[in-house]
């Protein structure tokens, strides 16, 4: 975990770039849905207009809906993104680079590029500067990515089949085992990904054998794809309501 008097010398500059593509089919207009009384992706504007780093903030939108709605909050919309990058096909790396090669073209210099999904609404602050901090103090690291802890263990997942052959092996196997005897393991949570930038526009990934894990916890890693999802970001944001009266 970091404080933030950790992290007060940080000098780099980043570019925070909010990706909100409109036309969500699990969830209509997902991203500007109100959670809590407020727009999906206002969430992410907040956490980072909180943090203690040199950056910009920038969304990428192919709505000018949603657009209008970021600006409200605090967002920069230096431009709409174009269709060919508004596709259920489109790849967010080539989102990514389309805004990175537009801020090269206004003159303006970061050190690092953050991509932020608004499915990640409870992503804080203290951790995106944690994150920073973390890829500041490794000099080897090209880029650090949200975890959270993988559950359930692999050991209890196989390809979809009528049978469960490779399940019951497993199982057997585990006959004389307990849960905590498990090794750990972790899974993108979708909360953030943080390249430098020289490094993002050589590799054309934010995943690389030189990218640093930050595990987040279970709630700041919720990612909202289902309307499932939805239902528990709901109780959450319910919860922390309760709590504060």
């Amino acid at each position: 975990r970091y404080q933030k008097n950790q992290i007060l010398k940080m000098k780099k500059k980043i570019l925070w770039l909010i990706a909100a593509r409109s036309g969500s089919k699990s969830i209509t207009d997902k991203n500007i849905k109100l959670l809590g009384g407020h727009p999906l992706l206002s969430y992410r504007i907040k956490s980072v207009k909180k943090t203690i780093s040199d950056h910009d903030l920038w969304i990428t939108t192919d709505s000018e809906e949603y657009a209008s709605i970021a600006q409200k909050y605090g967002a920069e919309v230096p431009f709409i993104r174009p269709e060919e990058l508004s596709r259920d096909t489109s790849s967010s790396i080539d989102v990514v680079i389309h805004a990175m090669e537009y801020a090269e073209k206004l003159n303006k210099e970061f050190d690092y590029i953050g991509l932020l999904e608004p499915t990640s609404p409870f992503i804080t602050s203290n951790q995106l500067d944690g994150a920073i901090s973390l890829l500041e103090e490794n000099n080897e690291a090209l880029a650090v990515v949200a975890v959270r802890e993988s559950r359930p263990n692999k050991i209890f997942i196989q390809k979809e089949s009528m049978f469960l052959e490779e399940l019951s092996l497993n199982l057997k196997q585990l006959k004389n085992s307990h849960r905590q005897e498990f090794e750990k393991e972790i899974t993108p949570s979708g909360g953030f990904y943080i390249s430098k930038w020289s490094a993002l526009l050589e590799k054309k990934t934010f995943y690389t054998s030189k990218t640093l894990s930050f595990e987040v916890d279970e709630i700041s890693g919720l990612e909202i794809d289902e309307p499932l999802d939805w239902e528990f970001a709901e109780f959450i944001i319910l919860r922390k309501a309760n709590e504060i009266n």
